[in-house]
């Protein structure tokens, strides 16, 4: 049996391909799921293509738990499904208001770590938000346990 191919270690091929809407597609940042920081994917690795996609995480993460629910606030977010939070996606609007992507942030209860999800350019036709709340809902058990990262 094979192993479904992934990108910067964690991310599944074909999930990042139906949620950016292309099959062909470049990504770069961390390489194993055991030293995951970031992850960005575009069209290409020119840098003329802008990210259409990226994973965050921030261990430790430097701010506070008033701060996210700050931004969660201003974002008019909404709070994550049980199991998936704490945490809230949203939608990212163009200068014209039309929602072309969104974002997921999903953190520890203590607020030690959070987890950044941004589809920049999502295809055309998707749910741009519970694709971002899914990616969170699949990373959160690998990025979010309460055990500390080994350095890196």
């Amino acid at each position: 049996m094979t192993t479904p191919p992934v990108e910067c270690g964690l991310l599944s091929n074909q999930a990042i391909g139906r949620a950016i809407g292309l099959s062909d597609f470049y990504a770069s940042g961390s390489t194993s799921a055991n030293d995951f920081s970031h992850c960005v994917v575009s069209k290409s690795p020119s840098i003329r293509d802008k990210a259409s996609m990226t994973v965050e995480l921030q261990d430790p993460f430097p701010s506070t738990l008033q701060s996210l629910e700050n931004g969660k606030a201003r974002d008019r977010g909404v709070a994550l499904p049980s199991g998936v939070g704490p945490g809230y996606s949203a939608s990212i609007k163009d200068t014209d208001g039309n929602i072309v992507g969104a974002k997921a942030f999903a953190w520890t209860q203590d607020g030690t770590k959070m987890l950044a999800i941004q589809i920049v350019k999502g295809a055309p036709g998707r749910d741009h938000q519970a694709d971002a709340v899914e990616f969170a809902r699949q990373l959160r058990p690998l990025l979010l346990t309460s055990a500390p990262q080994q350095p890196r």
